[in-house]
């Protein structure tokens, strides 16, 4: 069949859990799928008391295939259309190349389909780091510093971290939600662990032992994006799988990688890094994963510097959309041009220059901000960490108005 230059193959295939519980068509996806009771109130799916059957097959994802058959853009997924919009290759685009041997086989026409083959697993918010892209949606140290910003007059325990807090430990406590895994895990072609950080989550190493056990294992292939301070004593279970890719979330270098990802040694990081890529063979590969935002936007040459001096298999820019005020299309007029100048004129490798261009149309895309949630973030973090942004950041902090 002809199938609408805009479709997307995520929507009948895939799911995506987040680390409070509740479940999206992708990662990039703006909003959560929800449902609506008998009384017409409109809630989100919680998978401690839905399974992903009932999210996967529900009206809200059928209307979404629904819209991508007709051609339309759907809403939700806007930062894949603001992406393209700047020539750069989106989740979308991305996903019918890295999925393309089950592209021929999706059933396009049904809108509500029986093709449950990739899962995407963000198993709760337990971090060990503070990274300034995240909170505590994804982190459980974030959360901890964010209720202590909190006024001790106040209930602490009304603040939204407080709750993210207590929705993130949702995986171990919804025996549902194991059980009804083990059961798609036969049809299951591609599982993705990303954040908090997957390899302090022992439970998904349960359920790697279970597919080995039973089986299921060479039929899946498994990607990891962590943040490189755990090699984990179990990476000897992925030898059973048909491949396994680790994605290093590694956004700048040296005292410029520990301030953003706080916490976090680079020296500790490096030497893990060294170790995966031993692993390197034809069942298993590594990535960089560089999450481009306001705080290392400027430094990309630099970053592509020392990612040619490492062996990874694959170089992925990802491109932050939220929190929205670390999204480069969010830049002040002066960090806009300062960047903008930087990257247009830097010496970078060939083979990253078509990808820094499209950076550069992307910013250009943008609509820009006044910093003033940038700032006020970063300065309140700052206080409470006793760390500056000027000392590792100087220029671009200066850009965005950072004093």
């Amino acid at each position: 069949m002809s199938l609408p230059e805009k479709i997307c193959i995520l929507p009948w295939i895939s799911i995506e859990t987040s680390p409070i519980g509740s479940a999206r068509p992708c990662c990039l996806a703006k909003d959560e799928i929800t449902y609506h009771d008998e009384q017409g109130v409109e809630h989100k799916y919680n998978l401690k008391t839905h399974t992903l059957e009932e999210i996967y097959n529900s009206r809200y994802m059928q209307l979404l295939r629904r819209d991508f058959l007709y051609g339309q853009k759907p809403a939700t997924c806007q930062r894949c259309w603001d992406e393209e919009a700047a020539g750069r290759i989106s989740k979308r685009i991305n996903s019918r190349v890295r999925l393309k041997e089950y592209y021929d086989n999706v059933d396009w026409n049904n809108l509500n389909p029986d093709q449950l083959w990739f899962i995407d697993l963000k198993l709760g918010n337990i971090c060990n780091l503070k990274c300034r892209i995240c909170g505590s949606w994804s982190s459980s140290k974030w959360a901890k510093e964010e209720i202590d910003y909190v006024p001790e007059l106040l209930n602490r325990k009304e603040h939204l971290a407080y709750k993210f807090l207590q929705d993130g430990a949702w995986p171990r406590e919804s025996k549902l939600f194991w059980d009804n895994l083990k059961t798609l895990l036969p049809n299951i072609k591609y599982l993705e662990f990303t954040g908090g950080e997957p390899f302090l989550i022992e439970q998904h190493f349960d359920l790697l032992r279970y597919a080995v056990e039973y089986n299921y294992a060479k039929n899946i292939e498994i990607h990891y994006n962590t943040n490189g301070t755990v090699f984990p004593d179990n990476y000897k279970l992925w030898e059973h799988f048909k491949h396994v890719e680790v994605a290093f979330s590694i956004d700048n270098t040296r005292d410029r990688f520990e301030y953003e990802r706080y916490g976090a040694r680079w020296d500790e990081v490096q030497t893990n890094i060294n170790k995966f890529n031993q692993l390197r063979g034809n069942k298993f590969s590594t990535q960089i994963c560089l999450t481009v935002n306001i705080q290392n936007v400027f430094y990309l040459p630099e970053i592509c510097e020392w990612i040619d001096t490492q062996t990874f298999d694959h170089v992925y820019f990802n491109m932050l959309h939220d929190p929205w005020h670390m999204c480069i299309s969010k830049m002040t007029p002066a960090a806009q041009k300062l960047v903008i100048d930087r990257l247009s004129t830097a010496t970078i490798h060939s083979k990253y220059r078509a990808e820094i261009l499209r950076i550069v149309q992307f910013i250009k895309n943008g609509e820009g901000s006044d910093g003033q949630e940038f700032l006020r973030k970063m300065q309140t973090t700052d206080e409470y960490r006793n760390q500056s942004f000027l000392d590792t950041h100087r220029e671009i902090a200066l850009g965005m108005g950072y004093v």
